[in-house]
């Protein structure tokens, strides 16, 4: 490529992406070790991080898509490690915990939300979508906490994060449903079995792929290789296009991410290869973390009707997930841990708010309202999770 190019960007400012990069990159990890002395979770001083530098303070920060981008690698190499910190057989054994989980973690935050945006006034479409946002689950969040703790091998690590992904699917699913209603006014049942067809279709083949394939072709390579960094660079490569295939399948990359990631962990090198995962995370997942408080616009929140109506949602967001946690009574878990694992909405709840902002559903105050909503949770449960996991230690 031309160097003259890459020095002006005819088309792409490189300089201000990089000025960008280097500030998060800097301010993040002053962030992480500010947090760590005064024993906060790191991603918790990565998002008040985001909303100081962004341009809702001191501007040192604008939102940009090449920012965001290399967020959404953050993310998928996030979900990618907790797939690498988990085990499929112990992962089975509380398969039935996370899906009673994931199932109460949708079906009453989402119908509460419903209930509450009509009884405030607001349209049943605007309520519908107000539901659908409190249903959702952040799995970066809660993933990110307990990775730092050293417990992902959890059994309420591995029922929270099952549930998370199981959210996913679910948040397709409605988010399906609810656009459909709102745009044409009734919903097809074809459309909506053939998301959940196409949706476990492709959990079921890249899971067989990641149990029957992968760890023999590791091991085939591993024998061949020359040069060290190769299973690294493979490992990255088939986490890449396990997410894309998850894209190209309607469903969230984080899904494809999360199989690749259990795949790898059963190959020979294992260990080498969540070695070199930390080192990639180590610069990307910060960025997922200061890119949603730059993403936060706090001027939208000093509104009166705004502040009323999200403390009241956010009491739903919580109480709705905290209940979920009955879901994995059968489970010898603490329930109380499972259930502020679930509270964040994250990233995913900004998705359903964003599109419910370009269909026309949502005004200003009410994607606020969300933003606030989403700001709360998140903020919440990194420090409520590490005292609680410390308490049950």
């Amino acid at each position: 490529m031309n160097s003259a190019l890459l020095a002006t960007g005819s088309a792409i400012d490189f300089g201000s992406i990089f000025n960008d990069l280097a500030i998060i990159l800097i301010v993040a990890k002053i962030a992480a070790e500010l947090c760590e002395r005064i024993r906060v979770p790191a991603v918790l001083g990565e998002i008040l991080a985001g909303i100081i530098i962004g341009p809702s303070m001191l501007g040192f920060i604008d939102p940009s898509d090449a920012i965001r981008m290399l967020a959404e690698v953050g993310l998928i190499i996030l979900l990618a490690e907790v797939g690498l910190g988990m085990d499929i057989t112990e992962l089975r054994k509380v398969g039935r915990a996370s899906m009673l989980v994931a199932i109460i973690g949708v079906v009453v935050p989402m119908s509460s939300g419903v209930l509450a945006g009509t009884v405030l006034g607001e349209s049943f479409n605007a309520s519908l979508f107000l539901g659908a946002a409190l249903a959702a689950t952040s799995v970066g969040i809660t993933a990110r906490v307990f990775a730092d703790l050293r417990a992902l091998s959890s059994t309420e690590a591995r029922i929270v994060l099952g549930a998370a992904i199981t959210d996913d699917v679910l948040g397709l699913i409605i988010l399906t449903v609810v656009t459909r209603i709102v745009q044409q006014g009734s919903v097809d049942l074809a459309d909506v079995a053939s998301t959940i067809g196409i949706a476990v279709g492709f959990i079921a083949i890249a899971g067989a792929v990641g149990i029957f394939v992968i760890p023999r072709l590791f091991a085939f390579i591993g024998e061949r290789a020359v040069s060290p960094a190769t299973i690294g660079v493979l490992a990255a490569g088939l986490t890449f296009g396990f997410s894309a295939a998850a894209s190209g399948a309607q469903l969230a990359p984080i899904i494809g991410a999360f199989i690749a990631g259990t795949a790898l962990s059963r190959t020979p090198q294992h260990d080498q290869i969540s070695r070199d995962f930390k080192s990639l995370g180590a610069i990307f997942i910060p960025i997922l973390f200061l890119q949603i408080g730059i993403d936060t616009d706090v001027t939208k929140f000093f509104s009166q009707h705004v502040l009323f109506i999200a403390a009241i949602l956010s009491v739903i967001a919580v109480i709705g997930k905290m209940v979920a946690a009955v879901g994995a009574r059968s489970a010898n878990a603490d329930k109380l841990l499972i259930g502020i694992g679930m509270v964040p909405r994250g990233e995913v709840g900004l998705i359903f708010a964003s599109i419910g902002v370009a269909i026309g559903v949502f005004d200003d105050e009410l994607y606020a309202v969300v933003l606030l909503v989403v700001l709360l949770t998140t903020v919440i449960t990194p420090p409520l999770l590490r005292w609680r996991i410390r308490h049950s230690q």
